[in-house]
């Protein structure tokens, strides 16, 4: 069918009128959600800058998370140098998480009680008791954040040692004994290597 025929035959339809009613009900429904959308968009700006607040926080903390890792790989590397016997070592460190902050909390309890008597002597008594706490939070010139009490660094999982001397079972149990130590691991969590040659 021809586009020009079907024009046609809407212009000599008697129902013309309820098509261009629709027409128009749709027309008037499609303007108002274009008009509507465009007055209630929010700003981008304002996002961008929190997106990139968090996006500094974050590589500032895996900044600090890294530099934590290699002073740990550096010590260990240095005291287990000091072990009679050991000659280079090359250390890896598996850590559980991230380091952990725990803020201050601000702690309240409210406790009331109600005693009431009726006239043949009966006493009733309620009582209510509410706790509530809310993390204390400072603000700064970067805005607010919460107050930081203590921060627990990552703990480590596992270790693996490669040694110059590891070849020696003596040296070999006295490196791992000490990591176990030092790390508060299983031994079966520390492994130690003979270093290639």
């Amino acid at each position: 069918m021809d586009l020009s025929k079907l024009i046609q035959k809407l212009k000599n339809s008697s129902d013309n009128a309820k098509i261009r009613y629709l027409l128009l009900i749709c027309l008037t429904f499609i303007f108002i959600y274009i008009v509507f959308t465009f007055f209630t968009n929010k700003p981008m700006i304002p996002t961008f800058s929190s997106n990139q607040n968090n996006t500094q926080q974050s590589n500032a903390d895996k900044q600090l998370r890294t530099q934590y890792e290699d002073e740990q790989k550096s010590e260990l590397r240095q005291i287990l140098k000091q072990i009679e016997g050991v000659g280079n070592v090359d250390v890896m460190i598996t850590f559980e998480s991230d380091e952990t902050k725990v803020p201050a909390v601000d702690t309240s309890s409210q406790k009331n009680t109600n005693e009431n008597s009726d006239k043949e002597g009966s006493k009733q008594s309620n009582s209510q008791e509410t706790d509530s706490s809310k993390v204390v939070v400072t603000s700064n010139n970067n805005g607010s954040e919460p107050l930081i009490v203590k921060t627990y660094k990552p703990k480590v999982v596992g270790v693996i040692v490669v040694a110059e001397g590891s070849e020696s079972s003596k040296v070999k149990y006295d490196i791992s004994k000490a990591v176990s130590n030092l790390y508060d691991l299983p031994m079966d969590k520390v492994n130690v290597y003979p270093m290639k040659k």
